[in-house]
């Protein structure tokens, strides 16, 4: 069985930096694909973060065994389209069934058409501090995460008097936040 999919994606993006302290990074994607129903397939995921690399600043010139402090806040939006191929057409297969006392074949429908499926999107907004220590033998980051997932592409069960055991749909929502810790060392 042939499966064919494609996804397409434009992104630009714009990176600022002043004085190699003060950074500013916009981004903005345009993905389009072919697993989702027809008016659904695209969708525009932006981004944006700033950092201040404090460890530039003249105040810290005088701490030596400080050599890398950059503090991070970002915000951004992703999206998945984790559905089969054809997953909002409706799909037929084929049965039997008794024609004048004569087997024959059919087709029923096995699959429900789903012209509404559309994209799972997650939200996040991010603070972090990057960190070294003596001239980069001990390095790291600390970040605190809030993710919002929402339209989450889930499989639905649905009556069995309804000829259909399921349906894939947008239902939910899934949040996470906390914190991430990570060190190495030299």
């Amino acid at each position: 069985r042939l499966t064919e999919w494609g996804i397409m994606s434009f992104m630009g993006r714009v990176n600022y930096s002043l004085k190699d302290k003060y950074i500013l990074t916009f981004t903005y994607r345009h993905d389009g694909s072919s697993r989702l129903a027809e008016d659904k397939k695209w969708s525009g995921f932006p981004s944006a973060a700033i950092g201040w690399r404090i460890s530039e600043e003249k105040f810290m010139k005088t701490v030596d065994y400080l050599n890398n402090i950059k503090l991070r806040l970002s915000w951004g939006k992703s999206g998945n389209t984790n559905v089969d191929p054809y997953q909002t057409l409706g799909r037929l297969g084929k049965t039997y069934y008794d024609w004048n006392n004569v087997a024959a074949i059919g087709y029923t429908p096995t699959v429900i058409a789903n012209s509404g499926l559309h994209w799972e999107t997650t939200t996040e907004k991010n603070l972090g501090i990057d960190y070294g220590f003596f001239k980069g033998r001990i390095m790291g980051t600390i970040d605190l995460y809030d993710r919002l997932t929402e339209d989450l592409i889930l499989s639905r069960n649905l009556p069995i008097t309804s000829g259909f055991s399921s349906i894939t749909q947008n239902i939910g929502s899934v949040k996470n936040t906390g914190v991430e810790i990570s060190m190495t060392g030299k």
